[in-house]
């Protein structure tokens, strides 16, 4: 009869270890975002490429220029991204569009330029040098297809003007 070999030994199994919550033994001190925003240069192509129409007149009810007398402005840009399509990486399409009004949506620089634009305009009316006005504006942003509109309302008061030619 053959001799009979001996099994190898097989091999010890692998102890997993007990299930549980890790505890944690450092805080980040740092947390990382990633945020999407509104190059600046990019912000003056599109007002470049846009559509640009301002609306301006005396508040109503009011004669001739008085104190405390209001003028208003209607700044509209609308922004039609396939004018300016060879310019950027990201495709002139609605969700890009859906996406620089929701970046546009509170930007500073957005009311700061519809600022500059309104205000030659509004200077004319209040007979006052436009570096001398404080203007205020509030804006609002939408999209529609590959288009951007925006669309600032603006104010001054020759008080205010007034107010700002003594600084």
């Amino acid at each position: 009869m053959a001799a009979r070999q001996p099994r190898a030994a097989s091999a010890p199994k692998a102890q997993l270890p007990e299930p549980g919550w890790a505890k944690v033994q450092k805080v980040q001190l740092i947390r990382r975002e990633i945020r999407e925003v509104l190059a600046p240069s990019a912000l003056e192509l599109l007002f470049k490429y846009g559509e640009l129409v301002i609306e301006a007149g005396p508040e109503l009810g009011r004669g001739r220029r008085a104190p405390g007398q209001r003028f208003y402005a209607t700044v509209m840009v609308t922004v039609d991204l396939r004018r300016c399509a060879a310019h950027f990486c990201e495709p002139a399409d609605v969700a890009t569009a859906d996406k620089l009004a929701e970046l546009m949506l509170g930007s500073a620089r957005v009311r700061q330029k519809l600022v500059v634009l309104a205000r030659g305009e509004l200077a004319r009316l209040a007979g006052v040098p436009a570096a001398q006005l404080l203007v205020e504006i509030d804006h609002h942003v939408r999209s529609e297809g590959p288009r951007v509109f925006i669309d600032g309302d603006a104010m001054v008061s020759l008080e205010t003007a007034r107010e700002a030619s003594k600084r």
